[in-house]
Parts: C-alpha cells; structure tokens; sequence
C-alpha cells in the first residue's frame, strides 16, 4: 500500500474502504428508532404476537384451509398459511397460499388489497406474504388489513374463478 491515499474518482470510489457518511447517517437513524422502541427484544416480542395476531385472525376467515388441505386440490376460492406455525422458525411474515392454485386468485387478491392500501409481497403463481411491522403498523391494521382480505375473496368468490 503506498504512503498516499490516492482516491478513486467518482462513484466507484464510495465503493471502496469504510462506508460512505450518508449510508452510516442512513443507519445511525435506524439504530436510533430501535433504541427508542426498546431494543431488538421488544420488537421481536411484539413482532411474535402481532404476527400471530394476523395468522389467529386468518384462521377465522371463512376462506381458511389448513396448510395440508392446501396442498390438495381444490375446488372453491380459499386461502392457506404456509409459513411454520412455530414462531421461533418463522420470520415477521405469513406466506399466504391462495387457492385453487394455478388459477389466477393470487394477482385479483393483490390488487384487491393494493386498491384498498394493504400492501403485500407476492411471489408467484399462487402466494402473497403479509408482515405487520411493529415499527409503525398498529393492531388496528392486522384488523383491516384481514377485513379486506375477506372482501376480495368474497368478490372473487361471487364472481367466479373465470372472471
């Protein structure tokens, strides 16, 4: 290494060494708000409940199929969970299989929830993954955001898997 620091120009050079102020700016603040929730133990606790809160609330829906039902065929709209019901061997987030699968129910019930402000992550053909963020989402929401849920799947259901 020679005795003088001879910097790369440009943004190739913030690719280099210690990381750039603005990306550790970037995470003082995010360490901040942990700080200010308690630390990674209370939002991991309050992580565990509010997403069992979403899969108790799941369970309840008319549309529910248990996870080994969901893998069989099936003949009406419905929606499974297929991420572990264990909470230490699942993150944040459900993985919600939407049934018949290979039918096209997943797309109408991501943009039933987007048109209605629930915002999922979907990996296709058949599964959108829904994560209360403790950081800002409230009990209220899990609520809403499973409220909806049904609404697009009774329209769906009424219109018929063709529509």
């Amino acid at each position: 290494m020679p005795p003088q620091f001879a910097r790369i120009r440009g943004a190739q050079g913030f690719q280099q060494s210690n990381p750039s102020v603005l990306a550790t700016a970037a995470l003082l603040g995010a360490l901040q708000v942990f700080e200010r929730a308690g630390g990674m133990g209370p939002v991991r606790a309050r992580s565990v409940r509010m997403t069992g809160y979403l899969e108790a609330l799941l369970r309840q829906s008319a549309f529910w199929v248990s996870a080994g039902e969901g893998m069989r065929p099936a003949r009406r709209v419905g929606v499974a969970v297929i991420t572990p019901t264990e909470p230490a061997e699942r993150g944040a987030q459900l993985s919600l299989l939407f049934l018949p699968t290979g039918r096209g129910v997943m797309p109408r019930v991501l943009e039933g929830l987007s048109a209605h402000g629930v915002v999922g992550d979907s990996r296709k053909p058949d599964v959108i993954r829904l994560a209360p963020c403790v950081l800002y989402n409230t009990w209220e929401d899990v609520e809403r955001a499973v409220s909806v849920l049904e609404q697009v799947l009774e329209q769906i259901d009424s219109e018929g898997l063709d529509a």
